[in-house]
């Protein structure tokens, strides 16, 4: 009897152990859909983007702020959950894999910051969008130039705090960068930094050309404003 019951309790333990570890490989698999989804709408949403530099139609950047707010849910929910997830916690106490859940949490969170700042970019876009439906198409005269010029710096005087929140975020996602060595992370985790490289570097040119009024409104009207 005394040994039926030590057999049950091993047979308990084993079973328990691989619930356990395949838990941890669901939970595992749920952080890393929710980046790839986040991914995903990134990518779409850039895709939106460039239509809407060739568009005088605000509809392609309405799509993409719509995709920079799902990729923003699915960062936030990868980001719950590599923190929060109680399979995750536990081997987050083993130093090799904690050190790759970690950094998997910092790029959910950058993924977040990313599109938290692609939204209010796009806020203010489309409002210049409207300037560009209403201006391009025709031969703009001196007057026309100086009234789109005045129209651009009121839509950057209302959206103000849209510019301050891009800030913001980029700083966010540059802090959570700066907590993350990449030498002992897995391949595809370490690819997936030397993207978030390339894409902080992206954003932060792009946040300088974007607080330039003129130069903004130069590239949706395709045309040189006077100094």
């Amino acid at each position: 009897m005394q040994t039926a019951r030590g057999g049950l309790v091993v047979v308990t333990v084993l079973i328990a152990g691989l619930l356990a570890a395949g838990y941890t490989a669901y939970a595992g698999a749920g952080v890393y859909q929710s980046l790839e989804s986040g991914r995903q709408e990134l990518v779409a949403a850039q895709a939106s983007m460039k239509a809407a530099a060739h568009s005088a139609d605000a509809g392609p950047l309405s799509a993409a702020a719509a995709q920079l707010k799902q990729a923003e849910l699915h960062f936030h929910d990868a980001d719950r959950r590599s923190r929060d997830d109680p399979a995750l916690r536990l081997l987050g106490g083993v130093p090799a894999a904690g050190q790759q859940i970690d950094a998997g949490a910092h790029l959910a969170a950058i993924g977040a910051d990313m599109s938290r700042a692609g939204q209010a970019a796009t806020a203010v876009a489309i409002q210049v969008a409207a300037l560009k439906q209403k201006y391009a198409g025709r031969p703009l005269t001196v007057d026309d130039l100086q009234a789109a010029l005045e129209e651009a710096q009121t839509v950057a005087r209302t959206y103000s705090a849209s510019t301050l929140a891009i800030g913001e975020q980029l700083r966010a996602a540059h802090a959570e960068r700066e907590q993350v060595t990449t030498t002992a992370l897995v391949p595809p985790l370490r690819d997936a930094y030397d993207q978030v490289d390339r894409a902080l570097a992206e954003a932060d040119n792009a946040f300088l050309r974007y607080q330039d009024v003129r130069q903004v409104l130069s590239d949706f009207l395709g045309v040189r404003l006077p100094a």
